[in-house]
């Protein structure tokens, strides 16, 4: 039997894992989801053994997409050995494959989204119910579980750069990408801006902007974050590493497509918590200015110190429980 797997279950929960990982004294084995080159990215160097499993479903698909996968995730799930302590870092990919671990004896724990305040992510509302517990970054998500939920702080990484004052604006809303938000941006006449585009293709905005600067993915989505003056970003995790880790002026747009994600109520609370300003989606905006003035008006956010510690812990001295 081995000691730890962590399913890093892509884009944001990938990044759970690897601050997880980060923070443990050895290499942990991973899961990840079957052909997310960027979560391999991610972890490879931190990682003693990868596992890899098909993602049910996308975040704007529906459980059809999942019913057509679920064959193949239980065959790659039941071939993975057993382990003493599984971490599950939230999606529909997480559940099959903790859920087998469970039935092999591992003790499972989960990890809450930091978007949801008031609704419960549906996987790891599922696993709840066979976890030892639930990891919270928040004391207003302890509600959510209040007899599993365990209050550990933020679950970010380690800082890898020195916060520094820039001269640009980073936007960037994860591997999923919004191009909602970069028709209305590109509108606008700013200067100095960094644009990570996702999975859209950033070839389209280039020539409409060709002093601003368009990316897909890097792995050290970080490095820009250090020094960026302002963040632009959806109701992901990196609007709590960017107040977090580089207590930087945070804008947090909501994204509606996000259809199985947390609501807009979980995600003005998060803002809220963070000290961020929210905006409402860009299909409800009177027009383009309504993100002009919170660029104008960004502010300094809240200060929180790093929970990832803490957890990893509670996860270190369960392994040495018999």
């Amino acid at each position: 039997m081995s000691e730890l797997l962590i399913i890093a279950s892509g884009g944001g929960h990938t990044g759970f894992g690897r601050a997880i990982a980060e923070y443990l004294p050895f290499k942990p084995d991973f899961v990840i989801p079957e052909n997310d080159k960027n979560s391999e990215e991610m972890i490879k160097n931190l990682a003693r053994k990868i596992y890899y499993v098909k993602k049910g479903k996308e975040p704007s698909e529906g459980n059809t997409q999942f019913l057509k996968n679920i064959f193949k995730i239980l065959s790659q799930s039941s071939k993975i050995e057993k382990y003493k302590v599984v971490i599950a870092t939230g999606s529909n990919h997480s559940l099959i494959p903790s859920f087998i671990q469970y039935l092999k004896r591992a003790k499972i724990y989960g990890i809450e989204s930091q978007d949801r305040i008031v609704t419960k992510g549906k996987a790891i509302r599922l696993i709840s119910y066979f976890s030892k517990g639930i990891f919270l970054h928040w004391k207003e998500q302890k509600k959510l579980y209040p007899k599993k939920g365990i209050v550990v702080g933020p679950i970010v990484e380690k800082p890898k750069y020195k916060a520094e004052d820039g001269d640009y604006i980073l936007v960037t809303t994860g591997s999923q990408g919004f191009k909602e938000l970069f028709d209305r941006l590109i509108k606008l006449e700013l200067e100095n801006v960094i644009v990570q585009t996702g999975k859209i293709d950033p070839s389209i905005y280039k020539d409409k902007k060709p002093n601003w600067k368009f990316f897909s993915f890097d792995p050290d989505i970080e490095k820009w974050i250090a020094k960026a003056k302002l963040i632009i970003t959806h109701q992901g995790k990196t609007a709590m590493e960017a107040v977090v880790m580089y207590k930087k002026p945070t804008i947090i747009v909501y994204n509606k497509s996000w259809i199985y994600a947390a609501t807009k109520e979980d995600s003005r609370l998060y803002a809220e918590i963070l000290g961020a300003t929210f905006l409402d989606d860009p299909s409800t905006w009177d027009s383009d200015e309504v993100l002009l003035e919170a660029v104008e008006k960004a502010h300094k956010p809240k200060d929180y110190e790093i929970g990832t510690q803490k957890l990893v812990d509670l996860i270190l001295s369960d392994l040495t429980r018999k």
